[in-house]
């Protein structure tokens, strides 16, 4: 009898682990959210000639090490996005390109936004990182710098 229920656990377990999902996806790489590259971003930013905003959702610490200067900028951390939003930018079809540190936080950040009815929001693919490595200024402190 032991036998019996020994085996019927096995063919149990063994069916369980066959119908579950051999890894479970990175939470980004699951978000369809649209994306902006640095060099378009910042022929925006020199163009100026299109409205749009840009959100900084990075953590204050992080902020001032520098940030993409623009007119229309806001910064909202990402754990604060669904609640100050909609007062900072009530516009939902408004242009909204949305930062962080490496772009993770920012495709998550983007993804809300659209669930929430922004119709027009893209992530900086590469985030913060990739806008220093591809030599664009960050405005700081001390003034505009551009980081080698």
């Amino acid at each position: 009898m032991k036998k019996i229920v020994w085996i019927m656990g096995i063919l149990v377990i063994s069916l369980i682990a066959k119908e579950a999902p051999a890894s479970k996806p990175n939470n980004t790489q699951s978000v369809k959210a649209g994306e902006i590259t640095t060099k378009d971003l910042h022929k925006l930013i020199s163009d100026d000639v299109e409205e749009f905003y840009i959100l900084d959702i990075r953590e204050p610490d992080q902020i001032h090490h520098g940030e993409i200067f623009h007119l229309n900028l806001v910064s909202i951390t990402r754990g604060y996005l669904e609640f100050k939003i909609e007062k900072a930018i009530p516009d939902k079809k408004a242009h909204i390109i949305v930062y962080c540190c490496s772009g993770q936080r920012g495709a998550l950040a983007t993804k809300t936004l659209q669930d929430m009815g922004y119709a027009n929001v893209h992530n900086l693919k590469g985030g913060m990182r990739q806008w220093v490595d591809d030599g664009y200024p960050l405005d700081t402190v001390f003034g505009e710098m551009i980081v080698k």
